[in-house]
């Protein structure tokens, strides 16, 4: 019902984002035994029309990097304690912007001009001393071994937390082809904000396109 080809002509936001919170979350408790509470808050009633299947693949990705961050930069907190992940969604009559704010201590300023990369990835660069990452991640055969088996044979869940540095890099291809853009702010420290920023398919700023 409800769709028209591949566009979901009744797309409720926070649906679709509390389903891939779920999948996110569930992944996190089988690798790491816990996961951090993820809230949202903002146009939460939001409802238009659009593709799902960008979406899809690009929320996962944000959110398995924010609930890895958090748990990987509080390694000595349970659960209860984790700091949580907010999303906070906005909706007008051009666009609509998720963003993702978590407070994993952010990333580092020697990795922030690589983040959105093809073959870069700071997996496993929060358990390491900044001079043990600065050399792009280490690449020491053995971290990258238990990469590529932790890909081939996935969790019962549905796959790794984290992968080879395609990510990031391809969610930003998909949204600057859809129209939109993603953007990175980080604040060392303290944590990162990801802001996605699509446009509406019956959008008053412009054609959309498919």
């Amino acid at each position: 019902p409800n769709h028209v080809g591949i566009i979901h002509m009744a797309m409720q936001l926070k649906e679709l984002i509390e389903r891939n919170s779920k999948f996110v979350t569930r992944m996190a408790a089988h690798k790491y035994g816990r996961a951090p509470t993820i809230k949202m808050s903002g146009h939460v009633d939001a409802t238009f029309p659009y593709i799902e299947l960008p979406l899809e693949y690009i929320l996962p990705e944000l959110l398995k990097n924010a609930v890895r961050a958090t748990i990987e930069n509080h390694p000595d907190d349970e659960e209860s304690y984790l700091p949580p992940i907010h999303i906070t969604i906005a909706s007008n009559e051009v666009d609509f912007v998720i963003r993702i704010s978590d407070r994993g201590k952010g990333i580092p300023h020697h990795l922030m001009r690589r983040v959105l990369e093809y073959n870069f990835t700071t997996a496993s660069s929060s358990c390491m001393s900044e001079e043990e990452s600065a050399s792009d991640n280490g690449d020491d055969g053995v971290s990258t071994f238990s990469d590529m088996m932790e890909a081939v044979n996935p969790s019962p869940v549905g796959g790794p937390m984290h992968g080879f540095g395609f990510g990031l890099p391809t969610s930003r291809a998909y949204a600057n082809y859809m129209g939109g853009s993603l953007k990175i702010h980080t604040m060392q420290g303290i944590g990162t904000d990801v802001y996605l920023r699509l446009k509406h398919i019956n959008s008053q700023g412009g054609s959309f396109r498919i």
